[in-house]
């Protein structure tokens, strides 16, 4: 089916979309730093030890790698089966939390504050498990009403 600029999509694949593109954005966004990392901390691939400045970016990085697997799927369902404007607050919530966390990890050469840690491991995994109980009550629910178990 050809592109049509005049179509309009649905909620539950715009709104998923954007949070996914943004994330896929701020991951792109910390592995240009790591690279940067590694050339000013002079650590060669794939070592990930080194100057703990280095490992904090590294950390972030990779945190975020693990995350993107999950969150991107479970904003998609959660949209479908829920809420597509519900998903975009959750997941914009996540985002929120990543781009700070990842401020402090990257961007300050000081310790980053317990306060600010909390509050990011709080939102962070609050949005994301709403998002992936909200996906399974959803799909749960379908398959109930589906096959009236």
């Amino acid at each position: 089916m050809p592109y049509d600029p005049k179509s309009i999509f649905p909620d539950f694949i715009v709104f998923p979309s954007a949070i996914s593109t943004i994330a896929i954005g701020l991951w792109s966004v910390q592995a240009y730093k790591l690279g940067e990392a590694r050339k000013r901390f002079n650590v060669k691939a794939p070592h990930v030890q080194g100057d703990p400045e280095f490992e904090r970016i590294a950390h972030e990085y990779q945190n975020t790698s693990e995350a993107l697997g999950a969150i991107i799927p479970a904003t998609f369902m959660f949209s479908y089966y829920i809420s597509p404007k519900c998903s975009l607050l959750l997941g914009g919530t996540w985002l929120l939390s990543k781009m700070l966390n990842c401020c402090s990890y990257c961007c300050k050469k000081e310790k980053e504050s317990d306060c600010a840690k909390t509050l990011h491991t709080c939102l962070s995994h609050i949005s994301f498990f709403a998002l992936l109980g909200g996906s399974a009550f959803g799909i749960g629910s379908s398959l109930y009403n589906r096959y009236k178990l």
